[in-house]
């Protein structure tokens, strides 16, 4: 007579199979060994085979392929703005220092070597103001204040991660979408003889085509938190306001100012994926 030891598991797809064939029928009587199968059969799928079952079936993995994730974002804007008020009442463009913030909503898509990161990114900046000096109009002196004020931006991005260390990634990507500002232009010059005046200025809201490119390095501070610095260079489309001229108390009717505003930004950013995930249940 047949005797078996104790049931041992089978890891792999070997004790599937093995399992398989002894369950498989047959045209003969059931027989004492038959029967003996029954009790081994158990041993043979092991818990962790199981599992691995399961996982086959649904398409599960032991680590989410995407993740959801919020970013907060502050640095600062080496901007510049162009306008060819140039050619007519000043000899140069303003330039300045700005502070922008904004954030950013994405979904990171793990591959070999690092992630791609898909994300809508808001951010504003601080107004840029410079000053107006009156150099070319013939026999004209005058002053005054032009800039862009509210400035803001609304990107699509999408990034490439790499993998340098378990916790250091390095990227590089860039985004298009739009941006605007409120072109602010307040001045005044007198001709030489001419007793009256000439103002002209007036704000205008402005919008326009915005790309950006840049690059940076991200640690892992968490599984779940994620420090960035990285490096952009941003820019608006040149577009055109008008800015009312008055002699005196007269109007003298406008002329359109076409100007634009690019910018090299240092950023520092913070990154939680999963943010709601204490949330779900």
């Amino acid at each position: 007579m047949l005797r078996f030891g104790p049931a041992r598991p089978v890891h792999g797809w070997l004790g599937v199979v093995m399992g398989l064939a002894f369950l498989a029928p047959s045209g003969a009587p059931a027989s004492d060994a038959d029967l003996v199968v029954a009790e081994v059969i158990p041993g043979v799928i092991s818990e962790e085979m199981t599992e691995t079952i399961a996982d086959v079936i649904t398409g599960a993995d032991a680590t989410s392929t995407r993740r959801f994730y919020v970013t907060g974002i502050v640095g600062s804007s080496f901007a510049t703005l162009t306008d060819d008020l140039a050619g007519r009442y000043t000899g140069g463009s303003a330039n300045g220092t700005l502070f922008t913030a904004g954030g950013a909503l994405g979904m990171a898509f793990d591959r070999p070597f690092g992630a791609i990161r898909a994300e809508v990114e808001g951010r504003g900046r601080d107004s840029l103001y410079d000053t107006l000096d009156v150099t070319a109009i013939p026999l004209a002196t005058g002053s005054g204040r032009w800039g862009a004020a509210d400035s803001w931006s609304t990107m699509v991005n999408v990034w490439r991660d790499f993998t340098v260390t378990d916790e250091v990634d390095l990227y590089v990507g860039g985004g298009i979408g739009a941006g605007g500002s409120t072109s602010r232009v307040n001045g005044h010059y007198q001709l030489t003889g001419i007793r009256p005046n000439f103002f002209f200025g007036g704000p205008d809201t402005a919008q326009s085509f915005a790309w950006q490119a840049g690059c940076g390095t991200k640690w892992a501070i968490s599984e779940r938190v994620e420090l960035d610095f990285g490096y952009r260079f941003f820019a608006l489309g040149a577009t055109t306001t008008p800015v009312t001229r008055m002699e005196g108390s007269f109007f003298r009717g406008t002329e359109d100012i076409r100007h634009a505003f690019s910018a090299g930004e240092m950023l520092l950013s913070v990154r939680i994926y999963e943010p709601f995930r204490g949330l779900r249940r």
